[in-house]
């Protein structure tokens, strides 16, 4: 909406121009004024300000003033010339189509302006109504991601790459130009055909042991698994002299730099994915708390800032403040105890999952790990443990707990102190873009990426904290040892099945 200065001056420039003709009319014969009506029927006139939901329109392209903008529509240039010869009317249309060019989604990563400015009732009204709409889909969408995790890791993982696709889908529509693509046939089609083969390469590694148990059974699996690697480069390949066959003259610049951004891309998105699914595989406790340690951090950071922030936190999100990212701070390491220690008495959370199967609602049993039981002994002081009530007292002054709980708290750490920068960076970026959200898939919450900007390095660091301090390659399981018998002859395989026969009597 533009702002009350704008029709002031709009409405002076009016006056101007009627005086100025009435003047040309009645010196029609002086030549001296003829340059008049030109010289303020061509004036163009440009302004930054700040839009109404409070984005910083210096971040925005200059809004251009004259009916005859290149960037403007037919459409729009005929709307604007119906009101007759009213020129110099700043219009926020112009500003609003560059915006769009930038969202494919559906397009309307910012809402058109509107011809009315709101009062505070109407600004007020329409907060609330964007508060209850976003807290409605945030409990659907939790409610759905909660139905996944149940359903089991094969299902949770295909959740993951449904997102993938989509955030995939969001960044590449930042660099591209519709008219170019016009001009180069399955040029976009290539693009998604780079992210499928790197799905088929990095799941395919990360799932081999996996997949070679399902090979005993399903040939199909086997096909898919065989000479994986090979197979993985062979198709990359193909799209890659693809690419080079549809270099059209007069868009390669165009063309090398939208191949650079899909792989750019594809690093970003595909091994944040391939993390998250190692993570799940390892046991749902790693994948589910982490996701739910962001999760918690990011609503309480809003909570606290709400209603306690007054301190800025980050020039990139003037709306952070170190109120708010303090007290989601500790709020999230005490929410980080209290699921830590509820999730492990779930097997269905501690335990890891050997085999990939398609069953839902599985059930599964297994021997926790020892991180999940309490062997790791506190020593309490005599003087509070005295002062507390005699059934809780502790015996020795010891209060046993999870070797899970000290990794749980690292990880709320990580979570409240280095995850949000996550959210800096995408906010840093969506500026460099000039755009408010990714996209607009959820309503009041913009797009998948601007949901999943601190999970991806929250995921990454699970992964690499669990191969530091874990070490799960180093322990044995019986799909490692199936998927180094389905190697094996027919004789070895004769051979190991009459030992084992014999070792078990």
């Amino acid at each position: 909406v533009p702002p009350q200065r704008w029709r002031e001056r709009a409405s002076e420039r009016e006056s101007a121009m009627s005086a100025s003709n009435m003047r040309l009319r009645s010196n029609a014969g002086k030549k001296d004024d003829a340059p008049l009506l030109e010289k303020i029927g061509s004036e163009t006139e440009t302004e930054t300000e700040t839009d109404a939901d409070g984005y910083d329109a210096d971040d925005h392209p200059q809004r251009r003033t004259s009916v005859e903008s290149p960037t403007m529509s037919p459409e729009l240039q005929r709307k604007r010339g119906e009101g007759g010869s009213k020129l110099n009317k700043v219009d926020p249309h112009v500003n609003f189509e560059n915006l769009q060019h930038t969202s494919k989604w559906f397009p309307n990563a910012y809402k058109p302006p509107e011809e009315t400015e709101e009062t505070p009732e109407e600004l007020a009204k329409r907060k609330r109504s964007e508060f209850w709409t976003r807290t409605r889909w945030t409990f659907a969408m939790f409610v759905a991601f909660l139905a996944f995790i149940a359903s089991g890791q094969i299902y949770a993982m295909s959740l993951v790459v449904v997102i993938k696709i989509g955030m995939f889908k969001e960044i590449l529509n930042l660099k591209r130009d519709r008219e170019k693509d016009k001009r180069i046939p399955w040029f976009r089609v290539l693009n998604w055909y780079f992210f499928a083969v790197t799905i088929y390469f990095i799941y395919g590694r990360l799932l081999f042991h996996h997949i070679q148990v399902a090979h005993l059974e399903h040939r199909f699996v086997g096909f898919l698994s065989d000479h994986h690697l090979l197979k993985s480069f062979c198709l990359w390949l193909v799209g890659f002299c693809t690419f080079i066959l549809s270099l059209e003259k007069g868009t390669y610049k165009y063309q090398f730099t939208q191949f650079g951004w899909t792989h750019i891309t594809l690093l970003m998105v595909v091994v944040s994915a391939s993390c998250m699914i190692h993570n799940m595989y390892a046991g749902m406790i790693w994948f589910f708390v982490p996701v739910c340690l962001v999760i918690w951090n990011d609503v309480y950071a809003y909570v606290f800032g709400r209603f306690w922030g007054k301190t800025p936190l980050i020039k990139l999100s003037p709306k952070k403040t170190w109120e708010g990212f303090l007290g989601a701070f500790v709020t999230t390491v005490i929410f980080a105890l209290w699921a830590g220690v509820l999730m492990s008495y779930f097997e269905y959370m501690v335990c890891p999952q050997e085999e990939l199967t398609i069953t839902p609602f599985h059930k599964v049993d297994c021997k926790p790990d020892p991180i999940f039981l309490p062997t790791y002994p506190i020593t309490v002081p005599a003087a509070l443990n005295k002062a507390l009530p005699e059934v809780w007292q502790l015996q020795d002054n010891k209060l046993h707990v999870m070797p899970y709980t000290v990794h749980v708290t690292n990880l709320s750490i990580f979570a409240s102190l280095a995850a949000p920068f996550g959210g800096f960076f995408a906010s840093g970026f969506k500026r460099a873009f000039k755009i408010k959200d990714f996209g607009d898939l959820i309503p009041g919450h913009g797009g998948i990426t601007d949901r999943m900007d601190c999970q991806i390095i929250m995921s990454v660091f699970v992964a690499v904290y669990r191969a530091t301090f874990i070490s799960p390659s180093k322990q044995t399981s019986v799909a490692r040892i199936l998927s180094q018998v389905d190697a094996l002859s027919e004789e070895d395989k004769y051979e190991l099945f009459n030992r084992l026969k014999t070792a078990l009597g």
